[in-house]
């Protein structure tokens, strides 16, 4: 991942501009706000670019997560053509790459994107999603889904999205929460719309994503002293 040096954020509390490189050699373009904290990726729906969150993204960066806002391929400053059946590609791609870096990843995504959520887990790097009025209209191969640590955020009052999660939430694998909020709009808006989901999502990755950080934090800490020590001359070895 390449990007402007780790600190805490720009002076403006603007992002900085950062780069992923596929394992197939495409670049996909987005912004990090660079703050010392847990990771959380956002993933704009499929026809959409990272312009769709709007301040959402800022907001969730001022509660002390690093924000990496990525285009999906072919979207936006993203390579490539636009390929919906390349979505979990570019999902699990983002996510581990990210992890490498910051250590456990939390995703968050919305629409069809938010339904390729349920194939991604602790193994990609993602332990934890939050989906926002995820909605498809393609059947699932529920076989492929996996057990994850999610917050489900939709609008009681979007009928067509709401009947579509009460049909999909007993189906979703592992700790999941649903919140609702009485609202029509879905996606960022429903965030907008309903400020206190936002702060819902904010609370589960403090109370699901930071123990990940810390214990990532940990390892690599054992790791370095680790390292150190081998390093060392060994002050009883008469030959130094």
């Amino acid at each position: 991942m390449s990007g402007g040096p780790a600190g805490p954020v720009p002076a403006n509390g603007g992002p900085t501009a950062v780069a992923v490189r596929t394992a197939e050699g495409l670049v996909l373009r987005g912004h990090e706000w660079p703050v010392d904290g847990p990771a959380v990726l956002f993933v704009h729906d499929i026809g959409d670019d990272l312009d769709s969150w709007g301040p959402v993204t800022a907001r969730f960066a001022s509660c002390g997560f690093r924000v990496i806002s990525m285009e999906l391929r072919g979207h936006g400053l993203s390579e490539g053509d636009p390929d919906p059946a390349r979505l979990l590609d570019d999902l699990a791609g983002l996510s581990a790459e990210i992890a490498a870096s910051f250590g456990p990843v939390g995703v968050v995504s919305y629409g069809r994107a938010a339904v390729g959520l349920l194939y991604l887990n602790e193994e990609a790097g993602a332990p934890v999603h939050a989906l926002l009025t995820p909605f498809s209209g393609e059947e699932m191969d529920w076989r492929g889904t996996r057990s994850a640590m999610r917050v489900i955020l939709g609008g009681s009052l979007d009928e067509v999205r709401h009947r579509y999660l009460d049909r999909i939430y007993p189906k979703i694998l592992g700790h999941k929460l649903r919140v609702s909020g009485a609202s029509a709009a879905f996606g960022p808006q429903l965030l907008e719309d309903q400020p206190q989901l936002l702060e819902h999502m904010v609370m589960f990755m403090r109370r699901e994503l930071i123990p990940y950080h810390l214990a990532w934090i940990a390892q690599r800490a054992d790791q370095l002293r680790a390292d150190g020590a081998a390093a060392a001359p060994d002050r009883d070895d008469p030959d130094r």
